[in-house]
C-alpha cells in the first residue's frame, strides 16, 4: 500500500483542508479544548503521553509534600 493512501495520511490531509477552509472554527475548537482541562494528546506517541502522565504524578507528589510540611 503506498504511503499516501494510509488512513492516517488521508485524515491529516482532510483535517488540514478543513482548517484552511474554516479558519474561524479552529479558534472555537481550540477554546473548547482549552476549557476542558485535558491535554490534547492527538498525534502524540506513547512516550510523550507517558511523559505527560509522569509530569502530572510528580506534580501531585510535590503538592502532597508541600501540604505535609506547610499545610
Amino acid at each position: 500500500m503506498p504511503d499516501h493512501r494510509k488512513p492516517e495520511d488521508q485524515r491529516d490531509r482532510l483535517q488540514l483542508k478543513d482548517q484552511i477552509d474554516h479558519a474561524g472554527s479552529n479558534i472555537n475548537d481550540s477554546t473548547h479544548r482549552a476549557q476542558s482541562g485535558m491535554p490534547d494528546t492527538r498525534g502524540m506517541g506513547w512516550r510523550e503521553i507517558g511523559g505527560v502522565i509522569l509530569l502530572l504524578v510528580i506534580l501531585l507528589m510535590v503538592y502532597g509534600v508541600y501540604q505535609m510540611f506547610f499545610g
